[in-house]
């Protein structure tokens, strides 16, 4: 009888364990724990050109709508550029949304692109970081955000995988603290814009009534010519 016991409460265990390990899964194809970097080789054949947006809107249902309820509302869309940039003009025109930061990066298939937002946000050029780096300064951050396109297995067909993780960043005259609030891996093609509602509590805190987004668009995957490899 003892043994028998022993035997069961093993098997539990064992079930346990594994849905745990289920639980933890970020992906069905790319097994990832929540907001670490993942090493990843660099394809220096080929590069990606990417934008990300930051937008605001003052009424938390003219994008995506929480009519049902935050915690049950969609979080995520995957759209078509074009029908991405006309909304959210359009948004604009109406005066309900404003666009914060919108920002560009070339880098290499694998290679790892810091797009930020700042508190005091300025248009211009992405910084190109190696994945294997520890962040650098996040004084002056609202958000640390990066990017990596690359190729995955052959199951994703013709499409590209999009990494995106993003830290809550919070900034006192002594001090800075930063909490990873988002990691996603998009299934993408160019001419498509993969659009964030951040609803983390820490971005709620900070957002109040209005609601906070970060879109990322991929814009092209072109491979390098001869003359830029030399």
């Amino acid at each position: 009888m003892r043994k028998r016991f022993l035997v069961i409460a093993l098997a539990l265990f064992a079930i346990t364990s594994i849905n745990a390990l289920r639980a933890n899964a970020q992906g069905c194809n790319n097994v990832e724990a929540f907001g670490v970097r993942q090493a990843r080789p660099v394809d220096g054949t080929r590069q990606s050109q990417v934008e990300v947006t930051y937008f605001s809107t003052d009424d938390p249902n003219v994008f995506l709508s929480e009519r049902a309820g935050l915690n049950r509302s969609a979080s995520f869309m995957n759209m078509n550029t074009n029908q991405f940039f006309a909304k959210v003009g359009q948004l604009e025109r109406q005066g309900v949304a404003s666009i914060t930061k919108r920002q560009s990066a070339t880098s290499y298939l694998g290679e790892m692109a810091a797009l930020n937002l700042e508190r005091a946000p300025q248009q211009g050029n992405a910084r190109m970081v190696n994945a294997s780096q520890t962040s650098g300064n996040i004084y002056g951050l609202n958000r640390q955000t990066e990017v990596n396109v690359y190729k995955g297995s052959s199951v994703d067909g013709d499409y590209y995988r999009v990494r995106v993780i993003s830290w809550f960043v919070n900034s006192t005259p002594g001090s800075a603290q930063k909490v990873v609030d988002y990691d996603a891996s998009v299934l993408m093609k160019p001419g498509q814009t993969a659009v964030f509602k951040l609803t983390s509590d820490y971005e709620l805190s900070r957002s109040g009534s209005s609601r906070n987004y970060m879109a990322v668009t991929l814009l092209s995957v072109n491979s390098v010519g001869l003359a830029s490899l030399r």
